[in-house]
């Protein structure tokens, strides 16, 4: 069986500007010219979110190697469009050479506080990312009428299979109107046309949890995971897993997270938040990263998924 070990905290900003004032939001790593390169949400004086990347070391993703600081490389969008209010990463993907970001965009609304559906742009350099398209590629259905986004894909055998969060409520929790939402499953030929409809395969738990959110999939040990975030009605926010044998039936998978707590204290005592799974076949070492406190306010850090012998 495999489990994920906590290691340690990796960044946190701490050098303010006039667009990165705090946060490393929802970090999303890939692998990319032999170091790992995780892009992240920063956010300005104003808690609007722009994407950036840091670099780690492959073999100790404690060491830093760059910092991208000198300028977003995704921006809010025009006024008026689905991004235009906020952008952070739901997963990035190598192909052909090529890194798909793919990220979710923030609108304001009336009677809610916001929208969210889902973008992507794509980059040859790893540094210059151009939109795919001003409108989303995961717009408005009436399976998500106000949350369809934090989309991830895995590209096998010429299919790209894709998760994602739907949801069509807010809900109080805490205080505070939230957004409610449960994770689907869609395929696509190309990674950029995508249907309306998907097919619901991690329900939250209403008891527990108000949503569901950023899922990302991927194949380790010849079966398919999904990892997601549990936005917990304690608002100590944590991370789930389900798994599957055939991509039609899932299963959750509480075991997977037990040997990683919440601290008395620290970066992450209150979330353990946003997993970004990367495995690296070239060392053959895989790692689970993850937002701190305040959705990343305190920094990221990681873990690293083992294999033990079967209990």
């Amino acid at each position: 069986m495999i489990k994920a070990i906590k290691r340690s905290k990796i960044y946190e900003w701490s050098t303010p500007n006039n667009w990165w004032q705090s946060h490393c939001m929802a970090p999303t790593a890939i692998f990319w010219n032999g170091q790992i390169r995780v892009f992240i949400g920063a956010w300005d004086f104003n808690g609007i979110s722009r994407i950036t990347y840091i670099d780690l070391a492959a073999d100790d993703p404690s060491r830093i190697l760059h910092v991208n600081n000198a300028e977003p490389i995704l921006n809010v969008g025009q006024p008026g469009t689905f991004d235009d209010n906020g952008v952070f990463p739901g997963h990035a993907q190598v192909i052909n050479n090529k890194i798909y970001l793919y990220y979710t965009g923030f609108q304001k609304g009336d009677k809610i506080p916001h929208f969210t559906f889902g973008g992507l742009a794509v980059s040859e350099d790893g540094s210059t990312f151009q939109r795919i398209s001003q409108a989303p590629i995961l717009d408005r259905s009436d399976e998500g009428l106000l949350v369809r986004s934090g989309q991830s894909v895995l590209f096998e055998a010429g299919v790209y299979k894709s998760v994602y969060s739907v949801g069509n409520k807010f809900v109080d929790v805490g205080g505070k109107i939230r957004p409610s939402y449960d994770v689907c499953y869609l395929e696509s030929k190309d990674g950029i046309e995508f249907g309306k409809q998907g097919k619901i395969i991690v329900r939250h738990d209403p008891e527990v949890e108000h949503g569901l959110g950023r899922p990302q999939i991927i194949r380790l040990a010849g079966k398919l995971y999904v990892f997601y975030t549990r936005r917990m009605l304690d608002m100590n926010y944590f991370m789930g897993c389900a798994v599957s044998e055939d991509g039609e039936t899932w299963n959750k998978l509480e075991s997977f997270f037990s040997e990683i707590k919440h601290p008395p204290a620290g970066f992450d005592s209150e979330m353990i938040y946003f997993p970004s799974v990367l495995h690296i076949p070239e060392i053959q070492r895989t790692y689970l990263f993850y937002s701190g406190n305040g959705f990343g306010k305190t920094g990221f850090g990681y873990a690293e998924i083992l294999e033990f012998d079967r209990e």
